[in-house]
Protein backbone atom coordinates (compact mmCIF):
# COMPACT_ATOMS: atom_id res chain seq x y z
CA UNK A 1 0.00 0.00 0.00
CA UNK A 2 1.35 3.43 -0.94
CA UNK A 3 2.30 5.51 2.07
CA UNK A 4 0.43 8.81 1.94
CA UNK A 5 2.79 11.69 2.55
CA UNK A 6 0.56 14.43 3.97
CA UNK A 7 2.25 17.79 4.38
CA UNK A 8 1.40 20.99 6.17
CA UNK A 9 0.06 23.64 3.82
CA UNK A 10 2.44 26.51 3.10
CA UNK A 11 2.99 29.51 0.91
CA UNK A 12 4.89 29.32 -2.38
CA UNK A 13 8.15 31.15 -2.04
CA UNK A 14 7.98 34.00 -4.54
CA UNK A 15 11.36 34.82 -5.99
CA UNK A 16 14.55 32.83 -5.57
CA UNK A 17 15.91 32.09 -2.12
CA UNK A 18 19.20 30.48 -1.26
CA UNK A 19 18.52 26.78 -0.65
CA UNK A 20 19.53 25.78 2.88
CA UNK A 21 21.01 22.59 1.42
CA UNK A 22 23.62 24.50 -0.60
CA UNK A 23 26.89 22.98 0.54
CA UNK A 24 30.27 24.65 1.03
CA UNK A 25 33.31 23.08 -0.54
CA UNK A 26 37.02 23.47 0.01
CA UNK A 27 38.56 24.44 -3.33
CA UNK A 28 41.75 22.57 -2.54
CA UNK A 29 40.26 19.17 -1.80
CA UNK A 30 37.27 16.91 -2.30
CA UNK A 31 35.48 14.83 0.28
CA UNK A 32 32.65 12.39 0.51
CA UNK A 33 29.55 14.55 0.50
CA UNK A 34 26.45 14.03 2.63
CA UNK A 35 23.05 13.23 1.16
CA UNK A 36 22.24 16.96 1.29
CA UNK A 37 24.00 17.18 -2.09
CA UNK A 38 21.72 14.51 -3.60
CA UNK A 39 18.25 14.94 -5.08
CA UNK A 40 15.49 14.17 -2.60
CA UNK A 41 11.73 14.33 -2.52
CA UNK A 42 11.12 16.66 0.44
CA UNK A 43 9.52 15.18 3.54
CA UNK A 44 7.30 16.44 6.33
CA UNK A 45 10.03 18.70 7.70
CA UNK A 46 9.67 20.89 4.62
CA UNK A 47 6.64 23.10 3.90
CA UNK A 48 7.34 23.43 0.16
CA UNK A 49 9.05 21.70 -2.78
CA UNK A 50 11.52 23.48 -5.08
CA UNK A 51 13.24 22.06 -8.17
CA UNK A 52 15.77 23.60 -10.57
CA UNK A 53 15.84 22.49 -14.23
CA UNK A 54 18.83 23.94 -16.18
CA UNK A 55 17.60 22.74 -19.60
CA UNK A 56 13.89 23.34 -20.16
CA UNK A 57 14.08 24.37 -23.83
CA UNK A 58 16.81 25.20 -26.33
CA UNK A 59 17.03 26.00 -30.04
CA UNK A 60 19.87 25.06 -32.35
CA UNK A 61 21.34 28.12 -34.05
CA UNK A 62 23.91 28.59 -36.80
CA UNK A 63 26.29 30.14 -34.25
CA UNK A 64 25.68 27.57 -31.52
CA UNK A 65 23.02 26.15 -29.26
CA UNK A 66 21.53 22.70 -29.18
CA UNK A 67 18.17 21.28 -30.18
CA UNK A 68 16.37 20.37 -26.93
CA UNK A 69 12.59 20.21 -26.56
CA UNK A 70 11.45 19.36 -23.06
CA UNK A 71 8.44 17.66 -21.54
CA UNK A 72 8.47 18.69 -17.87
CA UNK A 73 7.06 15.94 -15.63
CA UNK A 74 5.84 16.93 -12.15
CA UNK A 75 4.98 14.20 -9.62
CA UNK A 76 2.94 14.67 -6.47
CA UNK A 77 3.67 11.95 -3.88
CA UNK A 78 1.29 13.47 -1.33
CA UNK A 79 -2.33 12.42 -1.09
CA UNK A 80 -3.68 15.94 -1.51
CA UNK A 81 -3.71 17.74 -4.90
CA UNK A 82 -1.52 20.77 -5.47
CA UNK A 83 -1.03 23.66 -7.88
CA UNK A 84 2.56 23.90 -9.04
CA UNK A 85 4.18 27.13 -10.26
CA UNK A 86 6.63 26.80 -13.15
CA UNK A 87 8.84 29.83 -13.87
CA UNK A 88 10.55 29.88 -17.29
CA UNK A 89 13.92 31.69 -17.12
CA UNK A 90 15.65 32.95 -20.29
CA UNK A 91 18.56 35.36 -20.95
CA UNK A 92 16.55 36.91 -23.80
CA UNK A 93 13.05 37.28 -22.32
CA UNK A 94 11.27 38.26 -19.13
CA UNK A 95 10.46 35.51 -16.66
CA UNK A 96 7.25 33.67 -17.52
CA UNK A 97 4.91 32.02 -15.00
CA UNK A 98 2.88 28.89 -15.76
CA UNK A 99 0.67 26.78 -13.49
CA UNK A 100 0.11 23.03 -13.44
CA UNK A 101 -2.55 21.19 -11.43
CA UNK A 102 -1.25 17.85 -10.10
CA UNK A 103 -3.62 15.44 -8.29
CA UNK A 104 -2.42 13.44 -5.31
CA UNK A 105 -0.27 10.37 -6.02
CA UNK A 106 -0.04 11.31 -9.71
CA UNK A 107 2.24 12.78 -12.38
CA UNK A 108 1.38 15.49 -14.90
CA UNK A 109 3.43 16.81 -17.81
CA UNK A 110 3.93 20.18 -19.48
CA UNK A 111 5.35 20.75 -22.99
CA UNK A 112 7.65 23.72 -22.48
CA UNK A 113 7.90 24.39 -26.23
CA UNK A 114 4.20 25.25 -26.29
CA UNK A 115 4.95 28.31 -24.17
CA UNK A 116 8.31 29.63 -25.38
CA UNK A 117 10.52 29.81 -28.46
CA UNK A 118 13.55 31.38 -26.76
CA UNK A 119 17.07 30.24 -27.53
CA UNK A 120 17.84 28.90 -24.03
CA UNK A 121 15.34 28.37 -21.22
CA UNK A 122 15.65 27.04 -17.66
CA UNK A 123 12.78 26.28 -15.30
CA UNK A 124 12.14 26.79 -11.61
CA UNK A 125 9.40 24.53 -10.20
CA UNK A 126 7.75 25.43 -6.88
CA UNK A 127 4.92 23.74 -4.99
CA UNK A 128 3.23 24.88 -1.75
CA UNK A 129 3.49 21.39 -0.21
CA UNK A 130 6.24 18.86 0.36
CA UNK A 131 6.50 15.60 -1.55
CA UNK A 132 6.62 17.05 -5.10
CA UNK A 133 9.34 16.07 -7.61
CA UNK A 134 10.26 17.32 -11.10
CA UNK A 135 11.99 15.57 -13.99
CA UNK A 136 12.25 15.99 -17.76
CA UNK A 137 12.03 14.02 -20.97
CA UNK A 138 14.23 15.92 -23.41
CA UNK A 139 13.90 15.39 -27.18
CA UNK A 140 16.41 16.20 -29.91
CA UNK A 141 16.88 15.54 -33.61
CA UNK A 142 19.17 12.63 -32.69
CA UNK A 143 17.12 10.99 -29.95
CA UNK A 144 15.73 11.59 -26.49
CA UNK A 145 16.71 11.13 -22.86
CA UNK A 146 15.26 11.45 -19.37
CA UNK A 147 16.85 13.67 -16.71
CA UNK A 148 15.78 14.69 -13.22
CA UNK A 149 15.69 18.32 -12.24
CA UNK A 150 17.74 19.21 -9.16
CA UNK A 151 16.45 19.78 -5.64
CA UNK A 152 19.75 21.42 -4.64
CA UNK A 153 22.09 24.17 -5.77
CA UNK A 154 25.79 23.56 -5.11
CA UNK A 155 29.28 25.00 -5.21
CA UNK A 156 30.74 22.15 -7.30
CA UNK A 157 29.37 19.94 -10.09
CA UNK A 158 31.03 17.05 -11.90
CA UNK A 159 30.47 15.57 -15.37
CA UNK A 160 32.15 12.18 -15.67
CA UNK A 161 31.81 11.41 -19.38
CA UNK A 162 31.96 13.64 -22.45
CA UNK A 163 33.19 13.45 -26.05
CA UNK A 164 34.48 16.27 -28.26
CA UNK A 165 35.32 14.37 -31.46
CA UNK A 166 34.36 15.74 -34.89
CA UNK A 167 30.98 13.94 -34.91
CA UNK A 168 30.19 14.91 -31.31
CA UNK A 169 28.93 17.95 -29.50
CA UNK A 170 29.36 18.33 -25.74
CA UNK A 171 27.70 21.26 -23.98
CA UNK A 172 27.19 22.47 -20.41
CA UNK A 173 24.05 24.38 -19.41
CA UNK A 174 24.74 26.31 -16.19
CA UNK A 175 21.76 27.76 -14.32
CA UNK A 176 22.10 30.27 -11.49
CA UNK A 177 18.73 30.38 -9.68
CA UNK A 178 19.96 32.68 -6.91
CA UNK A 179 19.51 36.48 -6.66
CA UNK A 180 23.27 37.13 -6.77
CA UNK A 181 25.75 36.65 -9.63
CA UNK A 182 27.77 33.44 -9.58
CA UNK A 183 31.45 33.34 -10.53
CA UNK A 184 32.61 29.93 -11.72
CA UNK A 185 35.76 28.14 -12.86
CA UNK A 186 35.65 25.29 -15.38
CA UNK A 187 38.30 22.60 -15.73
CA UNK A 188 38.55 19.49 -17.90
CA UNK A 189 40.44 16.20 -17.95
CA UNK A 190 40.83 13.70 -20.79
CA UNK A 191 42.14 10.18 -21.29
CA UNK A 192 44.99 11.50 -23.44
CA UNK A 193 46.55 13.94 -20.96
CA UNK A 194 47.60 13.72 -17.31
CA UNK A 195 45.73 15.97 -14.92
CA UNK A 196 43.25 18.75 -15.57
CA UNK A 197 43.18 21.72 -17.91
CA UNK A 198 41.47 25.09 -17.29
CA UNK A 199 40.95 27.29 -20.36
CA UNK A 200 41.74 30.90 -19.47
CA UNK A 201 38.43 32.18 -20.85
CA UNK A 202 36.49 29.77 -18.61
CA UNK A 203 38.13 30.88 -15.35
CA UNK A 204 36.19 33.54 -13.47
CA UNK A 205 33.17 33.15 -15.76
CA UNK A 206 30.11 35.08 -14.57
CA UNK A 207 26.65 33.50 -14.51
CA UNK A 208 24.23 36.40 -13.93
CA UNK A 209 21.71 36.23 -11.10
CA UNK A 210 18.57 34.22 -11.93
CA UNK A 211 19.93 33.43 -15.35
CA UNK A 212 21.50 30.72 -17.53
CA UNK A 213 24.53 30.36 -19.80
CA UNK A 214 25.71 27.55 -22.07
CA UNK A 215 29.30 26.47 -22.73
CA UNK A 216 30.31 24.51 -25.85
CA UNK A 217 33.09 22.31 -24.46
CA UNK A 218 34.45 21.48 -27.92
CA UNK A 219 35.17 25.17 -28.55
CA UNK A 220 37.64 25.22 -25.65
CA UNK A 221 39.34 21.80 -25.50
CA UNK A 222 40.92 19.38 -27.95
CA UNK A 223 39.04 16.58 -29.69
CA UNK A 224 38.92 13.70 -27.26
CA UNK A 225 36.99 10.42 -26.89
CA UNK A 226 36.78 10.57 -23.10
CA UNK A 227 36.49 13.86 -21.26
CA UNK A 228 35.35 14.93 -17.78
CA UNK A 229 34.35 18.41 -16.63
CA UNK A 230 34.30 20.16 -13.26
CA UNK A 231 32.35 23.33 -12.52
CA UNK A 232 33.28 25.13 -9.28
CA UNK A 233 31.67 28.32 -8.02
CA UNK A 234 33.97 30.69 -6.19
CA UNK A 235 30.95 32.97 -5.61
CA UNK A 236 27.33 31.84 -5.39
CA UNK A 237 26.01 28.41 -6.36
CA UNK A 238 24.65 26.90 -9.58
CA UNK A 239 22.97 23.85 -11.15
CA UNK A 240 24.52 22.12 -14.19
CA UNK A 241 23.27 19.96 -17.08
CA UNK A 242 25.46 18.12 -19.58
CA UNK A 243 24.15 17.61 -23.11
CA UNK A 244 25.99 15.23 -25.45
CA UNK A 245 25.16 14.54 -29.10
CA UNK A 246 26.53 12.19 -31.79
CA UNK A 247 25.38 13.46 -35.19
CA UNK A 248 25.76 10.25 -37.23
CA UNK A 249 28.39 11.63 -39.63
CA UNK A 250 30.73 8.79 -38.59
CA UNK A 251 27.96 6.26 -37.91
CA UNK A 252 27.03 6.60 -34.25
CA UNK A 253 23.84 8.50 -33.44
CA UNK A 254 22.68 9.59 -30.02
CA UNK A 255 21.53 12.28 -27.64
CA UNK A 256 22.04 12.41 -23.88
CA UNK A 257 20.82 15.03 -21.41
CA UNK A 258 22.15 14.48 -17.90
CA UNK A 259 22.06 16.42 -14.66
CA UNK A 260 25.64 16.65 -13.41
CA UNK A 261 26.41 15.31 -9.94
CA UNK A 262 27.32 17.44 -6.93
CA UNK A 263 28.76 14.49 -5.02
CA UNK A 264 32.12 12.77 -4.76
CA UNK A 265 32.06 9.41 -2.99
CA UNK A 266 34.10 6.28 -2.28
CA UNK A 267 31.26 4.06 -3.60
CA UNK A 268 28.88 4.26 -6.58
CA UNK A 269 25.99 2.07 -7.68
CA UNK A 270 24.70 1.67 -11.25
CA UNK A 271 21.71 -0.72 -10.99
CA UNK A 272 21.16 -1.42 -14.69
CA UNK A 273 23.23 -1.87 -17.84
CA UNK A 274 22.44 -3.77 -21.04
CA UNK A 275 25.11 -5.43 -23.17
CA UNK A 276 24.46 -7.07 -26.53
CA UNK A 277 25.33 -7.26 -30.20
CA UNK A 278 24.53 -3.57 -30.73
CA UNK A 279 24.54 -2.39 -27.08
CA UNK A 280 27.75 -1.25 -25.39
CA UNK A 281 28.65 -0.28 -21.83
CA UNK A 282 31.52 1.59 -20.23
CA UNK A 283 32.17 3.10 -16.81
CA UNK A 284 33.89 6.49 -16.65
CA UNK A 285 35.42 7.74 -13.39
CA UNK A 286 36.85 11.15 -12.60
CA UNK A 287 38.99 11.98 -9.58
CA UNK A 288 38.55 15.53 -8.17
CA UNK A 289 41.35 15.14 -5.59
CA UNK A 290 45.13 15.48 -5.60
CA UNK A 291 45.64 11.81 -4.65
CA UNK A 292 45.57 8.64 -6.76
CA UNK A 293 42.36 6.61 -6.34
CA UNK A 294 42.52 2.80 -6.40
CA UNK A 295 39.22 1.57 -7.80
CA UNK A 296 37.46 -1.79 -8.18
CA UNK A 297 34.61 -2.10 -10.71
CA UNK A 298 32.33 -5.11 -10.16
CA UNK A 299 29.53 -6.66 -12.21
CA UNK A 300 26.43 -7.37 -10.10
CA UNK A 301 23.95 -10.10 -11.11
CA UNK A 302 20.76 -11.43 -9.55
CA UNK A 303 22.92 -13.65 -7.34
CA UNK A 304 25.34 -10.96 -6.19
CA UNK A 305 28.78 -9.68 -7.15
CA UNK A 306 30.62 -11.55 -9.93
CA UNK A 307 33.40 -10.39 -12.28
CA UNK A 308 35.56 -7.41 -11.35
CA UNK A 309 38.57 -5.42 -12.46
CA UNK A 310 40.94 -3.10 -10.61
CA UNK A 311 42.24 0.20 -11.98
CA UNK A 312 43.49 3.61 -10.84
CA UNK A 313 42.33 7.16 -11.47
CA UNK A 314 45.08 9.77 -11.22
CA UNK A 315 44.78 13.14 -9.47
CA UNK A 316 42.32 15.46 -11.27
CA UNK A 317 42.11 12.88 -14.05
CA UNK A 318 39.64 10.56 -15.77
CA UNK A 319 39.66 6.80 -16.56
CA UNK A 320 37.31 4.71 -18.69
CA UNK A 321 36.70 0.96 -18.21
CA UNK A 322 35.02 -0.89 -21.08
CA UNK A 323 32.55 -3.69 -20.26
CA UNK A 324 32.62 -6.42 -22.94
CA UNK A 325 31.05 -9.87 -23.45
CA UNK A 326 32.96 -12.81 -21.93
CA UNK A 327 33.28 -14.32 -25.41
CA UNK A 328 35.69 -11.51 -26.34
CA UNK A 329 37.86 -11.94 -23.24
CA UNK A 330 41.56 -11.27 -23.66
CA UNK A 331 44.30 -9.49 -21.75
CA UNK A 332 43.39 -5.81 -22.16
CA UNK A 333 43.93 -3.03 -19.63
CA UNK A 334 40.89 -1.27 -18.16
CA UNK A 335 38.44 -3.81 -19.53
CA UNK A 336 35.84 -5.81 -17.63
CA UNK A 337 34.33 -8.97 -19.15
CA UNK A 338 30.98 -10.50 -18.25
CA UNK A 339 28.66 -13.24 -19.51
CA UNK A 340 25.50 -11.33 -18.46
CA UNK A 341 23.39 -9.34 -20.90
CA UNK A 342 21.71 -7.22 -18.22
CA UNK A 343 23.42 -6.48 -14.92
CA UNK A 344 24.38 -3.80 -12.43
CA UNK A 345 27.74 -2.22 -11.65
CA UNK A 346 29.37 -1.28 -8.33
CA UNK A 347 32.34 1.10 -8.24
CA UNK A 348 34.37 1.36 -5.03
CA UNK A 349 37.68 2.92 -4.05
CA UNK A 350 39.87 0.77 -1.81
CA UNK A 351 42.02 3.59 -0.42
CA UNK A 352 39.28 5.99 0.70
CA UNK A 353 39.67 8.55 -2.11
CA UNK A 354 36.30 9.99 -3.24
CA UNK A 355 35.62 9.93 -6.98
CA UNK A 356 32.71 10.50 -9.38
CA UNK A 357 31.37 7.61 -11.47
CA UNK A 358 29.19 7.66 -14.56
CA UNK A 359 28.00 4.97 -16.95
CA UNK A 360 27.89 5.35 -20.73
CA UNK A 361 25.35 3.24 -22.62
CA UNK A 362 25.24 3.26 -26.42
CA UNK A 363 23.31 1.34 -29.05
CA UNK A 364 23.39 1.12 -32.84
CA UNK A 365 26.41 1.68 -35.12
CA UNK A 366 29.75 2.08 -33.37
CA UNK A 367 31.53 4.26 -35.95
CA UNK A 368 33.50 7.27 -34.73
CA UNK A 369 36.04 9.61 -36.39
CA UNK A 370 38.85 7.49 -37.77
CA UNK A 371 36.77 4.33 -37.33
CA UNK A 372 33.78 5.20 -39.49
CA UNK A 373 30.88 2.81 -40.01
CA UNK A 374 30.08 1.51 -43.52
CA UNK A 375 28.90 4.28 -45.82
CA UNK A 376 25.27 3.14 -45.72
CA UNK A 377 25.21 3.79 -41.96
CA UNK A 378 26.47 7.38 -42.17
CA UNK A 379 24.04 10.29 -41.82
CA UNK A 380 24.47 13.18 -44.21
CA UNK A 381 23.14 16.41 -42.68
CA UNK A 382 21.19 19.04 -44.58
CA UNK A 383 22.47 22.60 -44.95
CA UNK A 384 19.41 23.72 -43.03
CA UNK A 385 19.18 23.07 -39.30
CA UNK A 386 16.92 20.33 -38.00
CA UNK A 387 16.52 18.43 -41.28
CA UNK A 388 18.74 15.44 -40.60
CA UNK A 389 16.77 12.31 -41.44
CA UNK A 390 17.33 9.28 -39.22
CA UNK A 391 17.17 5.85 -40.87
CA UNK A 392 13.76 4.20 -40.55
CA UNK A 393 13.59 1.31 -38.05
CA UNK A 394 17.23 1.59 -36.97
CA UNK A 395 17.67 1.46 -33.20
CA UNK A 396 20.36 3.75 -31.86
CA UNK A 397 21.00 5.82 -28.80
CA UNK A 398 23.25 7.31 -26.16
CA UNK A 399 22.80 7.63 -22.42
CA UNK A 400 25.30 9.08 -19.94
CA UNK A 401 24.01 8.30 -16.46
CA UNK A 402 25.41 9.26 -13.08
CA UNK A 403 25.48 6.57 -10.43
CA UNK A 404 24.12 6.78 -6.88
CA UNK A 405 26.68 7.18 -4.08
CA UNK A 406 24.57 5.29 -1.52
CA UNK A 407 21.32 3.47 -1.01
CA UNK A 408 18.02 4.43 0.56
CA UNK A 409 14.95 2.59 1.83
CA UNK A 410 12.47 4.67 -0.20
CA UNK A 411 12.66 5.74 -3.86
CA UNK A 412 10.52 7.46 -6.46
CA UNK A 413 10.88 6.42 -10.11
CA UNK A 414 8.98 8.37 -12.79
CA UNK A 415 8.82 6.46 -16.08
CA UNK A 416 7.94 8.62 -19.11
CA UNK A 417 5.15 7.65 -21.49
CA UNK A 418 7.19 5.85 -24.15
CA UNK A 419 6.59 2.89 -26.43
CA UNK A 420 7.03 -0.56 -24.94
CA UNK A 421 8.24 -1.58 -21.50
CA UNK A 422 10.95 -0.10 -19.30
CA UNK A 423 13.65 -2.21 -17.64
CA UNK A 424 13.54 -1.26 -13.95
CA UNK A 425 16.39 -2.25 -11.63
CA UNK A 426 16.65 -2.50 -7.85
CA UNK A 427 20.19 -2.97 -6.52
CA UNK A 428 20.79 -4.16 -2.97
CA UNK A 429 23.67 -2.23 -1.41
CA UNK A 430 23.76 -4.29 1.80
CA UNK A 431 25.60 -7.53 2.57
CA UNK A 432 22.38 -9.26 3.65
CA UNK A 433 19.25 -10.17 1.70
CA UNK A 434 16.47 -7.59 1.32
CA UNK A 435 12.77 -7.39 0.54
CA UNK A 436 11.30 -4.53 -1.49
CA UNK A 437 7.79 -3.56 -2.57
CA UNK A 438 7.13 -1.87 -5.90
CA UNK A 439 3.87 0.11 -6.12
CA UNK A 440 2.44 1.92 -9.15
CA UNK A 441 0.55 5.14 -8.45
CA UNK A 442 -3.04 5.06 -9.70
CA UNK A 443 -3.01 1.25 -10.05
CA UNK A 444 -3.90 -1.50 -7.65
CA UNK A 445 -0.64 -3.22 -8.44
CA UNK A 446 2.10 -4.09 -6.04
CA UNK A 447 5.13 -6.27 -6.64
CA UNK A 448 7.11 -7.97 -3.89
CA UNK A 449 10.78 -8.40 -4.76
CA UNK A 450 13.37 -10.51 -2.96
CA UNK A 451 17.00 -9.44 -3.34
CA UNK A 452 20.10 -11.47 -2.55
CA UNK A 453 22.98 -9.73 -0.78
CA UNK A 454 24.72 -7.18 -3.00
CA UNK A 455 22.54 -8.29 -5.94
CA UNK A 456 20.44 -6.51 -8.54
CA UNK A 457 16.91 -7.42 -9.68
CA UNK A 458 15.56 -6.37 -13.10
CA UNK A 459 11.83 -6.00 -13.80
CA UNK A 460 9.99 -5.08 -16.98
CA UNK A 461 7.27 -2.54 -16.17
CA UNK A 462 4.85 -0.63 -18.38
CA UNK A 463 5.97 2.84 -19.40
CA UNK A 464 4.12 5.95 -18.25
CA UNK A 465 4.12 4.73 -14.65
CA UNK A 466 4.99 6.50 -11.43
CA UNK A 467 6.56 3.96 -9.11
CA UNK A 468 7.40 3.98 -5.44
CA UNK A 469 9.91 1.46 -4.08
CA UNK A 470 10.15 0.74 -0.35
CA UNK A 471 12.66 -1.71 1.08
CA UNK A 472 13.58 -3.08 4.50
CA UNK A 473 17.22 -2.16 3.85
CA UNK A 474 19.10 0.22 1.58
CA UNK A 475 18.76 -0.20 -2.18
CA UNK A 476 19.33 1.91 -5.33
CA UNK A 477 16.69 2.20 -8.06
CA UNK A 478 16.96 3.19 -11.73
CA UNK A 479 15.68 2.17 -15.17
CA UNK A 480 16.66 2.07 -18.85
CA UNK A 481 14.60 2.19 -22.05
CA UNK A 482 15.51 1.79 -25.72
CA UNK A 483 13.03 3.24 -28.19
CA UNK A 484 11.83 0.43 -30.43
CA UNK A 485 13.00 0.79 -34.04
CA UNK A 486 14.18 4.34 -33.46
CA UNK A 487 16.72 6.69 -31.89
CA UNK A 488 16.41 7.12 -28.17
CA UNK A 489 18.21 5.36 -25.31
CA UNK A 490 17.19 6.70 -21.90
CA UNK A 491 18.43 6.08 -18.38
CA UNK A 492 15.94 7.05 -15.67
CA UNK A 493 17.43 7.85 -12.26
CA UNK A 494 15.45 7.16 -9.12
CA UNK A 495 14.94 10.01 -6.64
CA UNK A 496 15.28 9.17 -2.96
CA UNK A 497 12.70 10.27 -0.39
CA UNK A 498 14.01 12.51 2.38
CA UNK A 499 14.59 10.42 5.48
CA UNK A 500 14.69 7.22 3.45
CA UNK A 501 18.30 6.36 4.23
CA UNK A 502 19.16 3.84 6.87
CA UNK A 503 20.11 5.88 9.91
Amino acid sequence: MVLARLALPGLIVIGLLIDDRTRPIDDDSAETISLDAENTVSGDKSLTSTWYCPTAHSRELEVGGVDARTELIVTNTAAEPTRVSVYLISPTSARQLLHLEVPGLSSRSLEIGDHTADELVSALVEAPISGVAASRRIHSTFGSDVAPCSSVVAKAWYVASGDTQADARSQLVIYNPLPIDAVIDLSFASEAEVGSYSPRELVGLVVPATNTISVDIGAHVRRRDVLSATVKARLGSVVVDHIQTFDGSSGRVGFSATLATATASTSWYHPVAVLGESERVSVVMTNPTELVADVEITVVSGEGETDSVVTTVGPYDVTEVQVLPKAEEKLVANTLFTSFESFGITVETSNGIPIVSGMQLTSGPLGSPGKESPEQELLLGSDELGEVQLPVDRESGLSLASGAPSGSRSWLLVLPDVEGEVLVAIQNTSSSSASASVTRYGKRQRYEVKLAALATKHLRIAAGSTIEVNSDSEVVVSAVHQELKGAGLSSVSGIRFAGGADE
